[in-house]
């Protein structure tokens, strides 16, 4: 620890600000989140989801994920393929892919058994320094505290510190530094609740902070400097070229759209029209698209895609270089497609009477 944070908070201020934060947590923390216990195989799966995911979204599938793999022996048992489809609508499917890939893993080289060190934690698909330390911590097997967008963002206006590279190592070591040797799981989880419910990214309920009083941002104004930066948003077209054939059954295929969506299936999806219209000669199909695009907004956490999609009605599959494995009939569906396709489903269900 630094001299200069020890300066800036002394083992009697520490203190006061530890009491403080678990009298808060007692009274307003979420003690019923579905994933709260011991077990690690659950909490990992938990710490898995919440990356990049609100609590409130993550919820049932957590639920879902449990009901279908209650333990790590049920997990064993599942395909990729099966673990995209229940993550299915998640989004950021790379976590889902790390499940899979640490399942593996755990079967070859940790016996069947969730790691409980630190260092062989860490070293597995997805897994940083927050995550592992969650997942050590949660589970009863250590005392590590996390450094996740609520903590930084807290701890920051705490301790008017700039959020970025150079302060870093600066806000790991305040965050370690003030947690709680007693009571560190539960400490952990009143750092997450409070930078989630009171300490907000915009307009925090600076009033209701158990520790404004030590805050040296209080209250906190939206202009200060150690403001974290928003995410930009970009914005971009996408073009889906939808195959029907004449029994109501969807062509689907594996994807991959700039690293999105990888490991699911949907309707070939292209940069631009021209590439949809080269893919659709080159399958001997362009005599069956009907030129009516359907447009629709699907927003990821930093993109926001326009879609249009067009429809390719195939009568007869003489000539016609498409896999016969790929077609599916809406009800045979038994893998991962991403939100969108969904809507593209509805769409053409609807209008077609296909199901």
């Amino acid at each position: 620890m630094s001299l200069e944070i020890k300066l800036n908070c002394p083992s009697k201020k520490r203190a006061l600000i530890r009491k403080k934060i678990l009298d808060w947590y007692d009274a307003n923390g979420r003690h019923d989140l579905p994933w709260k216990g011991k077990d690690i195989y659950k909490i990992w799966i938990s710490e898995i989801m919440l990356q990049q995911t609100q609590v409130q979204s993550a919820v049932p599938y957590y639920k879902k994920f449990i009901d279908q793999y209650p333990d790590l022996e049920s997990l064993f048992q599942a395909s990729l393929n099966d673990i995209m489809k229940i993550w299915s609508g998640l989004g950021f499917y790379r976590r889902a892919e790390n499940i899979y890939k640490t399942s593996i893993r755990i079967q070859n080289e940790f016996n069947r058994e969730f790691p409980k060190s630190y260092d062989e934690i860490l070293t597995l698909p997805g897994i940083g320094r927050t995550t592992a330390s969650a997942i050590m911590t949660f589970s009863g097997n250590g005392h590590y505290s996390i450094l996740d967008g609520n903590v930084k963002r807290f701890l920051s206006r705490f301790f008017s510190l700039e959020i970025n590279n150079s302060n870093l190592n600066s806000l790991w070591e305040l965050s370690q530094y003030l947690l709680s040797v007693n009571r560190p799981s539960d400490f952990i989880q009143a750092y997450m609740d409070i930078g989630s419910l009171v300490c907000k990214k915009s307009n925090p309920l600076c009033n209701k902070c158990p520790v404004k009083k030590q805050c040296s941002s209080y209250p906190y104004k939206s202009g200060s400097a150690y403001k974290s930066k928003k995410t930009k948003i970009t914005e971009k077209n996408i073009w889906s070229l939808v195959i029907i054939n004449n029994k109501g059954e969807f062509y689907l295929e594996k994807i991959s759209y700039d690293n999105l969506w990888r490991g699911l299936y949907s309707s070939p999806v292209f940069h631009n029209e021209s590439d949809l219209m080269r893919w659709s000669k080159s399958h001997k199909i362009e005599e069956f698209i009907e030129y009516d695009i359907f447009t629709f907004s699907h927003k990821l956490s930093h993109i926001t895609f326009t879609f249009n999609a067009i429809l390719c009605n195939i009568k007869y599959h003489k000539k016609v270089s498409l896999s016969e494995d790929n077609w599916y009939n809406l009800s045979d569906i038994d893998f991962g497609i991403p939100k969108y396709q969904d809507k593209i489903f509805n769409q053409y269900k609807s209008i077609y009477d296909y199901n």
